[in-house]
């Protein structure tokens, strides 16, 4: 592919972000989400109003930034393979560098912006009520009564307006965008890709538990985020668990289908064995024979152990001698070496 193949499949990819972002937005500020009625007396909607721990710019900027700075360090920093296959670096390779960079950045945007429309678009669809619902609206029926009266205890309302003066008109509109929980589905995908991402591009040499940690923290950081919109009373429990599954399940989509993470590491390349992932080791003779014949190149290599003999031990007990000197490598069994 050209330069400027790879620099117009840039743009697109930036411009089809941009397009589901602007559309997550237009959903936002456009579209009225459903007016959902309640029970007067329902607990579940009966706790007191408190401010978030934290807030909305505040978890936007942490999902924005915080995963973006951590591709961006490990992707200008991270050990390249060596250049050609000649056995040295050729140079710091800035260029390739950031264009892996834009690319492992884009495609986490992408997904972000994945999941942002699709909470959104939940959201509205839902109209489920919050659990301060009360506390925020203080709701009044057309009557002028209100649902502290006797004659409406354990009626459904559908028909009301909110009473309360000292709340915003912000607070009045996300009274009824409770399910699933933004917060929770934000944080749990920008957390969980990170960790992710980590695994599959980070090496520490030196501790092997440090990558985990890391892996560990974030994703406990968002399951925190997640805890706190139950215990500041912004979401029930249940929109919680929808958002957090919701965060999982796109974090998991985008890396393993859209980033393509780990992409040639499950499954053997042409040319390495099904079971050891190591190419077929030729000895010298075979070599010289290969380089010399041309046409029995092929011929030369020693075929790779069969992919079902993995883990088990019955075609080897059965063919010693094809296993010892037709299979040059070495086959491993849980630690048994042949």
């Amino acid at each position: 592919m050209s330069k400027y193949s790879k620099l117009a499949r840039g743009l697109c990819d930036l411009l089809i972000w941009a397009a589901l972002s602007v559309a997550s937005l237009l959903l936002h500020k456009l579209v009225r989400p459903f007016r959902r009625g309640f029970f007067c007396g329902d607990e579940s909607l009966s706790y007191p109003y408190r401010e978030g721990t934290i807030g909305q710019d505040l978890i936007i900027a942490i999902a924005l930034g915080v995963p973006t700075a951590v591709i961006a360090v490990v992707e200008l920093f991270k050990q390249l393979p060596e250049a050609g296959g000649k056995g040295r670096a050729d140079g710091c390779r800035i260029g390739h560098r950031l264009g892996h960079l834009y690319r492992q950045a884009i495609f986490y945007l992408y997904g972000l912006a994945m999941v942002t429309f699709t909470t959104m678009l939940s959201k509205l669809c839902i109209g489920r009520l919050r659990p301060h619902f009360y506390a925020v609206c203080q709701p009044m029926l057309p009557d002028g009564s209100g649902c502290q009266d006797a004659q409406n205890l354990g009626r459904y309302i559908d028909s009301f307006t909110c009473s309360n003066a000292n709340m915003s008109d912000f607070q009045f509109k996300q009274l009824n965008q409770s399910f699933p929980s933004g917060h929770a589905s934000l944080a749990m995908y920008a957390m969980l890709y990170l960790a992710i991402y980590l695994q599959a591009a980070l090496s520490t040499r030196v501790s092997k538990l440090l990558k985990h940690l890391l892996q560990f923290l974030f994703v406990m950081f968002g399951w925190y985020v997640s805890l706190t919109r139950i215990t500041d009373y912004h979401h029930h429990w249940s929109d919680v668990l929808a958002g957090a599954a919701l965060g999982a399940v796109f974090a998991w989509l985008t890396t393993a289908y859209v980033a393509d993470l780990f992409v040639g590491r499950r499954w053997p390349k042409a040319g390495f064995s099904a079971n050891t992932l190591r190419k077929p080791q030729v000895s010298p003779k075979s070599s010289a024979k290969s380089q010399a014949g041309g046409s029995t190149a092929g011929a030369a290599q020693p075929p790779a152990l069969p992919a079902y003999t993995f883990g088990t031990l019955p075609y080897l007990a059965a063919h010693p001698a094809q296993a010892q000197a037709q299979y040059a490598q070495t086959y491993h069994n849980y630690g048994y070496v042949p």
